[in-house]
């Protein structure tokens, strides 16, 4: 599953988990894609869960996160730290399941505009996803985005360094 932490419809972060996603050899996987916006959520309290339960946008995201084998995902940094959207999706979903991701292989991924390519945020969820399931086999940040992927496709250096990444992913699977 190939998804981002972002909320925007034109997240640079999601054309990198699927371009990633395209890069995977399909003998080897099906990468389906995933978009945090299509699980609207209210935001976080425990007096809501305790009143309401749990949202089912939130029961639908761990159906989808169960059904696959290894994710794919790309995390904006918004001033330093992980965009509320996708805090607010990981804290209703640590509700449903400690072990949230199932154990299961993560490239772990961050891209910005910047030069930084959102590696501060990337290296906090690289503590984080494991304690919730994730089982880190690679990862990869992309600065300079905008000067990087060239009509829908990574320049050849930086093409490389990710193809390495999901040759790592791949190799978990087998």
């Amino acid at each position: 599953m190939a998804f981002s932490g972002s909320n925007s419809s034109t997240s640079i972060n999601q054309q990198l988990a699927i371009y990633a996603g395209s890069l995977v050899n399909p003998n080897v996987a099906t990468v389906e894609v995933a978009d945090i916006r299509d699980y609207e959520l209210p935001i976080y309290s425990l007096d809501l869960e305790k009143s309401d339960g749990l949202p089912q946008a939130i029961l639908d995201f761990k159906a989808k996160v169960d059904a696959v084998d290894a994710f794919i995902f790309s995390s904006p940094e918004y001033n330093g730290l992980v965009p509320a959207a996708f805090k607010n999706l990981f804290d209703w979903f640590s509700r449903v399941d400690k072990v949230r991701f199932g154990n299961k292989p993560m490239l772990l991924m961050s891209t910005s505009p910047g030069a930084n390519g959102g590696k501060s945020n990337r290296e906090i969820l690289e503590k984080i996803f494991p304690y919730a399931g994730a089982e880190i086999v690679a990862t990869y940040s992309l600065g300079n985005f905008f000067e990087k992927m060239v009509d829908g496709a990574l320049i050849e250096e930086d093409k490389g360094k990710l193809q390495a990444a999901v040759i790592k992913l791949e190799a978990s699977l087998k």
